[in-house]
């Protein structure tokens, strides 16, 4: 008998486990989006070079990557609320240390620390959003997931600039960046509250040993070919996160921060109605469109020359790489029983955490040589190679659904 919500026959989104990992993952994107567009800037004040910014800035990510042999197992078999909890006190500890130790090495120490915490929160908890789920509203759910993100995301660098500005106007840069990192640590402690009202897990001797050995449980290579996609389209993604605030200040356009809100806003929008169309007509009527769309996106921003021609960058983006997104992690997930979501949520985590590394660090490379127009022109690149890599892989999920549904029958 498993202890999943889903399972006890009610077929509503609404119980208490998915609507309390909406709200740990609302305050996780509201603490992390508020200070990760300052990042760069951050490197910068500490007088890093553009490579060594690039390098910073994408660091996290990669020590997230590192360490997904272990958390993919324990996720898998350990007490997720408990695990929950200690994850996101880690991640208080770490934004806390940014704001008072402001030298290169303790950031680089910090980074690594965060870097830890990413590796198990996010795919710790899509796989909770995940197991709360009807089988037949995931993709709906999913997109519901990704609104709390969504808003938190809007809400977020806003908050982080204008403390930014804020503290620089009453003590300096030290204290701008210190008031932001605090602001990002109180988010990550307070989410341990939703995290302890948790129903907690009750795994049976049978559901614990069908889940295998430890190595079993590090990724599906069912959950691999979304990745991928996930990998390309999130590789591009980054370069919006990251380098928009110093776009902007190259281009001498005031007001950027209005540009995450902006896009915030339309994948509020675009999410849910991702999540709705892709359990109504299957995920190829979603994805392709959202593909196409997001590309455009990056000529429009590339191209532009007033803040007006950003935030019609940020919309499209948005709505492209929102649709995107459900549709996605939905496929990740019905790839693989679900028992094993944790597996598929750790494998599409590593394709993230591979994007989100890379990203920055192609940024920095294309910037080196060139500048950031040319950089946000050549994203399209990855993008493309998603759309291949999407088509190619498409008959083979149907399949591997299909077997799954007869299975379960």
């Amino acid at each position: 008998m498993s202890s999943s919500p889903v399972k006890s026959g009610k077929t509503t989104m609404w119980n208490r486990n998915f609507i309390c990992v909406v709200i740990t993952n609302f305050l996780l994107c509201l603490g992390h989006a508020s200070v990760n567009p300052l990042v760069a800037s951050y490197a910068k004040y500490l007088n890093a070079n553009e490579y060594m910014m690039g390098l910073l800035t994408g660091m996290f990510y990669g020590v997230a990557l590192a360490i997904r042999p272990v958390a993919g197992p324990v996720t898998t078999k350990a007490e997720k609320r408990t695990l929950l909890i200690a994850v996101f006190a880690i991640g208080g500890v770490a934004n806390l240390g940014y704001a008072m130790f402001q030298t290169i090495p303790m950031f680089i120490f910090f980074r690594f620390l965060t870097g830890i915490q990413y590796g198990f929160v996010g795919s710790l908890i899509m796989t909770l959003a995940g197991d709360s789920l009807p089988p037949e509203k995931l993709a709906s759910g999913m997109g519901v997931y990704g609104v709390g993100a969504a808003i938190g995301t809007a809400l977020a660098p806003t908050a982080g600039i204008y403390l930014l500005n804020l503290g620089t106007r009453l003590g300096g840069d030290a204290m701008g960046f210190r008031l932001a990192f605090m602001f990002a640590s109180a988010m990550m402690l307070l989410a341990v509250i939703p995290s302890v009202i948790l129903v907690p897990e009750r795994k049976t001797k049978s559901e614990r040993e069908q889940s295998g050995a430890w190595y079993t449980n590090i990724l599906s290579v069912y959950a691999l070919a979304p990745a991928a996609v996930m990998f390309l389209l999130i590789m591009a993604f980054s370069l919006y996160n990251v380098y928009m605030v110093e776009f902007a200040a190259e281009r001498g356009i005031e007001g950027i921060g209005a540009f995450f809100p902006v896009m915030a806003g339309t994948l509020i929008f675009s999410r849910p109605m991702s999540g709705r169309l892709t359990d109504r007509y299957g995920v190829a009527k979603t994805m392709f469109p959202g593909m196409i769309v997001f590309a455009l996106s990056f000529v429009i921003v590339a191209t532009g020359r007033s803040l007006t021609a950003l935030l019609v960058g940020a919309a499209v983006a948005a709505l492209g790489y929102g649709t995107t997104q459900p549709a996605i992690q939905a496929m990740c997930l019905q790839s693989v029983p679900r028992l094993k979501s944790g597996v598929a949520s750790n494998t599409a985590y590593i394709g993230m955490d591979l994007g989100l590394f890379l990203g920055p660090l192609y940024g920095s490379v294309i910037y080196g040589h060139f500048n950031f127009s040319v950089m946000y022109m050549t994203a399209i690149a990855p993008i493309a190679a998603a759309i291949v890599v999407f088509a190619l892989i498409i008959p083979g999920y149907k399949r591997r659904r299909a077997q799954l549904q007869d299975e379960e029958f």
